[in-house]
């Protein structure tokens, strides 16, 4: 059985390795890279909040010069709140679901006082700043990143599963691919994606390398291996 593996290197490290000693053959083909934009971040200087959705952001916003200290964080997934605290932040807040909405509710919950302060992408979904200025909170966003699609080779070999981890990803995959290989879909926004685009999908439980690991090992009826 043969996977491709479609998210930026750096995420879900180790997944491959795991893969292959499931006797998975694993191609390596990320459908989306990422470029630090150059960004004026003087909007958040006054924000006492800033909140990540993505790891992406995180190193953007250090790319430019932007400092954690001082700063109440908040984030989506644990991926990104351990590139907080490895950059020295200090982090509030962390999504349950990892989503933007599930940071929004988290947030709301607690009703903190501030201005907040979005470093994001250009392709970033608008449910966050929506909520949270619809709250009565003052929201600065900031594009600290692009995010691009990526073609798939035309002699690439056809792979039987193909791991999807973003909308953006959903978008670059070709209709040849996705009408014939099974699609994993990693999270809500993903499987939303595909959805809409009318393809059927398995949804991943949890954004880590054991949900993806025993995902696959239930779609091939075996037990995942520790």
């Amino acid at each position: 059985m043969r996977i491709a593996l479609t998210q930026s290197e750096g995420r879900l490290a180790g997944l491959q390795e795991r893969l292959e000693a499931m006797g998975l053959e694993v191609v390596r083909q990320p459908l989306i890279q990422t470029q630090v934009l150059q960004a004026d971040l003087k909007p958040l200087s006054d924000c006492r909040w800033w909140l990540f959705t993505s790891v992406v952001a995180v190193r953007a916003l250090l790319a430019l010069g932007g400092s954690l200290k001082g700063r109440s964080l908040g984030a989506v997934g644990q991926a990104t709140r351990q590139a907080l605290e490895e950059a020295g932040g200090r982090v509030d807040l962390v999504s349950p679901d990892e989503t933007a909405e599930g940071l929004a509710e988290a947030f709301l919950a607690q009703r903190p006082f501030g201005f907040v302060g979005l470093p994001q992408g250009n392709r970033a979904r608008p449910v966050l700043a929506q909520r949270l200025r619809e709250a009565g909170y003052v929201v600065q966003s900031v594009v600290v990143y692009q995010t691009q699609t990526l073609p798939w080779p035309t002699d690439l070999p056809a792979p039987d599963l193909v791991l999807l981890t973003s909308p953006s990803g959903v978008e670059a995959l070709p209709e040849s691919v996705g009408g014939q290989a099974r699609l994993l879909a990693l999270g809500p926004t993903t499987a939303a994606a595909l959805s809409e685009r009318g393809l059927p999908y398995t949804l991943v439980p949890g954004p880590s390398v054991e949900a993806v690991l025993e995902t696959i090992a239930r779609i091939r009826g075996e037990q995942c291996p520790a």
